[in-house]
């Protein structure tokens, strides 16, 4: 069993990677304000040119930050399971009671949050990004309530609602996915869910299905991913430990770093997002390798980094920013920067500086009053008992 002391210490540097994920998706969906640049019906088609689209092409895919969220959730609620022998804490009822406080009450404050704006505010078509949120629909809105937008209207109401839809499902297959962790390893559970994922990627591909795109299938394998790492990071299995020791993590994370770049440029916007299940992939094993690697003792620079104050503070809030962050773009750009006619670039170079200060303040509130109250105390307990260790 890995030691309550070890876990705690690692729970900055996770806030602080969550919090580049979430400023990731804020400065990508800023750049996608301007220009909207999937085709319809996920946008327009306009993307910027020449040096502006050098300069900051690498914002349109801030899908890979939906990859990393999704590793980090499965790292996380692994933790406490390994903590504990490999028993889910509390049973599997517990467990989803956990899980529906933390993530459902802010989720539908959100909710009714984007509804009051596209209501009072941001309810017409305005040739931005947001216009594929509305207009609002009942089906739409049954589905948002229900949590079943990854199916359908995906991106109405809110165009990053899909995403919590999609982990809320997960979070159902997680106690399955321990009871398979206890009967059949860690290795083997990944290797299975890893090859029933790209085989039905695979034959929706032969098959010629648009309708479900494979870079979502492929979160629920990435979500797995997540779970492997917490058992690579904690465990105290002697395999682990000698692969945690000797596995170079660094060089592997930054090798898949700059293979990704080297596709996503070589092979343009369309292509790339063709084959997200293929760059999410490297992704997810980048995010993945990185967890490991921050987590080796000793000096650690990119522990260090990632446990700095102001990302550990950002990422406290992080799940708030990424719930209402969209709408506060269209509001800023719609009432503050659009009237003033200064252009495409002008708009975004002010978005990005100005509005990125007044979201995250706007994020901070929203967490205080709609999220915080619902925070579960784990990692409070957790804390309690290694100072009750270190007393003992």
């Amino acid at each position: 069993m890995a030691s309550t002391e070890r876990i705690v210490k690692h729970i900055n540097f996770l806030d602080g990677l969550r919090a580049i994920a979430a400023l990731f998706v804020l400065f990508s969906h800023t750049w996608y304000q301007i220009w909207p640049a999937v085709f319809p019906p996920f946008g327009y088609g306009h993307r910027p040119t020449g040096l502006i689209l050098i300069l900051t092409s690498w914002l349109y895919y801030g899908h890979f930050a939906v990859v990393v969220f999704i590793v980090l959730s499965g790292f996380c609620l692994m933790l406490p399971v390994i903590q504990n022998n490999g028993i889910l804490r509390g049973g599997t009822l517990q467990f989803f009671k956990r899980r529906a406080r933390r993530i459902l009450p802010p989720y539908y404050c959100a909710l009714l949050f984007s509804l009051l704006l596209i209501w009072l505010f941001i309810g017409l078509k305005t040739g931005t990004q947001w216009d594929i949120s509305i207009p609002v629909t009942l089906s739409g809105l049954i589905a948002h309530i229900s949590m079943f937008q990854d199916f359908v209207t995906t991106t109405e109401i809110n165009y990053v609602f899909w995403s919590i839809a999609l982990e809320s499902h997960l979070y159902l297959c997680f106690p399955l996915l321990v009871l398979s962790w206890q009967r059949f390893g860690s290795i083997k559970t990944t290797l299975g869910i890893g090859l029933f994922t790209y085989t039905t990627i695979i034959l929706l591909e032969i098959a010629q299905v648009k309708e479900i795109p494979p870079q979502f299938l492929g979160l629920c394998f990435y979500f797995v991913l997540g779970m492997l790492g917490a058992t690579i990071v904690f465990s105290q299995d002697q395999l682990w430990e000698l692969v945690r020791k000797h596995f170079p993590w660094h060089f592997v994370v930054a090798g898949l770093i700059l293979t990704i770049i080297f596709f996503c440029y070589v092979w343009g916007f369309d292509i790339a997002e063709e084959r997200f299940a293929f760059l999410d992939t490297m992704s997810a094993l980048g995010t993945l390798f990185l967890l490991v690697a921050a987590s080796r003792p000793g000096a650690n620079k990119v522990r260090n980094f990632l446990g700095s104050s102001p990302l550990v503070f950002i990422g406290t809030f992080s799940y708030s920013l990424y719930l209402i962050h969209a709408p506060l773009l269209q509001i800023v750009w719609q009432y503050v920067l659009h009237p003033l006619h200064l252009g495409k670039v002008f708009e975004f170079v002010l978005l990005l500086f100005v509005g990125t200060p007044l979201i995250l303040g706007a994020a901070y509130i929203f967490f205080f009053y709609c999220e915080r109250p619902f925070l579960n105390t784990r990692r409070v307990s957790a804390s309690k008992v290694t100072n009750n260790r270190k007393r003992g």
